[in-house]
């Protein structure tokens, strides 16, 4: 597979999981008083919930508002979305620059989220017993990403 479709397969993946990792976030960074408060405008009498929260073991809603949800007081998904926004900006730079180095730079950002994945799922294992729907994809993105990069990376040490 050539660069560019890999990279181009990378920005999907990248886009694809900041907007799941947004569509968590949505409710920290609006919160319910500000979205109550559109829903009276708009006369609406009910707010909904996630649509990912299915049942009692596959629950979005659940694992968020677990005390293992957060870092520092920030929510696990908004590193994320910052973790898939500079996987967008090294996006970028390499289309502005052409770095021959572009998926060791990606590497880096994407390997230490792999890491904290491992220790969140861990935790909606072993820990929560419930599982976030919306993550699984998300970690399905990331390590897709992180797979593609990898094995660029040691198919170009493997040239030289």
């Amino acid at each position: 597979m050539k660069r560019e479709t890999k990279l181009i397969i990378i920005i999907i993946l990248a886009i694809l999981a900041f907007i799941n990792s947004f569509y968590l976030a949505y409710d920290w960074i609006f919160p319910v008083n500000t979205i109550s408060n559109i829903y009276q405008i708009w006369d609406i009498k009910e707010v909904p919930s996630k649509i990912c929260d299915i049942n009692n073991l596959f629950s979005c809603t659940i694992v968020a508002n677990s005390e293992y949800s957060k870092l520092f007081w920030i929510p696990f998904w908004i590193y994320a979305m910052f973790m898939f926004s500079l996987v967008i900006i090294l996006w970028f730079v390499w289309l502005l620059k052409k770095r021959e180095d572009i998926f060791k730079l990606i590497l880096v950002p994407v390997w230490a989220w792999v890491l904290t994945n491992f220790y969140l799922f861990y935790l909606e294992i072993f820990v929560i017993w419930v599982f976030c729907p919306v993550c699984i994809w998300i970690s399905i993105f990331l390590f897709s990403i992180f797979f593609i990069s990898l094995y660029s990376v040691l198919k170009c040490t493997t040239k030289q």
